[in-house]
């Protein structure tokens, strides 16, 4: 009897090729999503930075200057509309008070001592914008737990803890200060419709769409006898929102038959939207972005908070990497620039 070769399954090699196609699969799928994901937190961060703007030019226009405290900004712009809701008197001088922002500081007397040598000697001279960065380290370090990215916040409170230092030479240790925050205004009358028009987004929405027209028959000319009635009369489609028009251009208008269409349509609507906290955070690092006014309160800078290369993990194997999302400065974007 013939000895017979029974072949096995290979069941081994078929599962390496399946792991393979699958690792093939992913390195030409994941850096994709990846990529895209990148694209979408750029996207957002240049409309967060944007909607900044607009935040901080209706500021301006209430205020006469620019803030650094972009919260503040959106708090102050928010409570005007909401009081105009309230009581549609309210324009001209008018006045907004916000909660205070309480900070708890610890004064030794080695920052005792530089708090004073900072505001006598360096501040005394120079502008507080040109020692931001400075101001805003040095008033860290006062800070027991919180810490201030703010360089107009980091001057009222160096400037606070400095008029408590003077007045009172026993106030050392660990401190409370209460920041607080009144804003003089001059309210138009248009700020409501400024407002509505300004803080706005697209929807797209899909809807059926209904449309109705009739087949009518019209008598062209009306003098003509009746032998040649037939060869005056005309034959055509009129919409429905034609119709009346129709009807008083020739009473003798006679309708034979209607027509109903439906189909699906994208149309865009513009949905109303409140400015919000978030609108200061980039939403890939969730860090605050950076806003710096000039002295004067009439120039103002967002920039991005990603400085250099920032990277995140993926998958494990993989990384999203991504560099600044840009600036605004005084309403040009950088994006938008021939060199980015």
């Amino acid at each position: 009897m013939p000895y017979e070769v029974k072949s096995k399954p290979y069941w081994g090699l078929n599962f390496i090729i399946l792991i393979l196609i699958g690792v093939l699969l992913a390195v030409i799928l994941i850096p994709k999503q990846i990529w895209e994901e990148a694209e979408r937190y750029r996207t957002q961060s240049r409309r967060n930075m944007q909607n900044l703007w607009k935040v901080e030019t209706m500021f301006f226009n209430l205020t006469g200057n620019y803030t650094e405290l972009g919260s503040n900004a959106i708090q102050v712009v928010n409570a005007v509309y909401d009081s105009i809701s309230e009581d549609s008197t309210f324009h001209g001088e008018q006045e907004i008070r916000l909660p205070p922002e309480r900070f708890t500081l610890n004064i030794n007397q080695e920052n005792r001592q530089n708090l004073l040598m900072l505001v006598d000697s360096t501040l005394a001279d120079t502008s507080w914008t040109a020692f931001r960065d400075r101001l805003k380290n040095f008033s860290n370090t006062l800070l027991v737990e919180d810490s201030i990215r703010s360089g107009q916040l980091a001057q009222q409170l160096v400037q606070a803890a400095y008029d408590s230092v003077t007045a009172d030479t026993t106030w050392t240790g660990q401190q409370q200060i209460a920041l607080p925050f009144r804003y003089g205004l001059q309210v138009p009358q248009t700020y409501q419709h400024q407002y509505d028009t300004t803080f706005v987004r697209e929807n797209r929405i899909q809807t059926v769409v209904q449309d109705t027209s009739y087949n009518a028959v019209i008598r062209v000319d009306e003098e003509t006898s009746a032998a040649d009635t037939a060869a005056q009369l005309d034959t055509t489609w009129i919409p429905i929102r034609n119709l009346a028009d129709m009807q008083e251009r020739y009473p003798n208008i006679n309708i034979i038959d209607t027509s109903v269409t439906r189909q699906n349509r994208w149309i865009t609507q513009m949905q109303r939207i409140r400015p919000s906290q978030s609108w200061l955070y980039d939403p890939l690092t969730g860090n605050p972005y950076d806003i710096r006014v000039s002295d004067d309160g009439l120039h103002l800078r967002i920039e991005s908070p990603i400085q250099g290369e920032y990277e995140e993990k993926r998958y494990y194997f993989f990384t999203l990497s991504d560099t600044s999302h840009g600036y605004i400065e005084d309403g040009e974007t950088s994006w938008e620039s021939p060199n980015q």
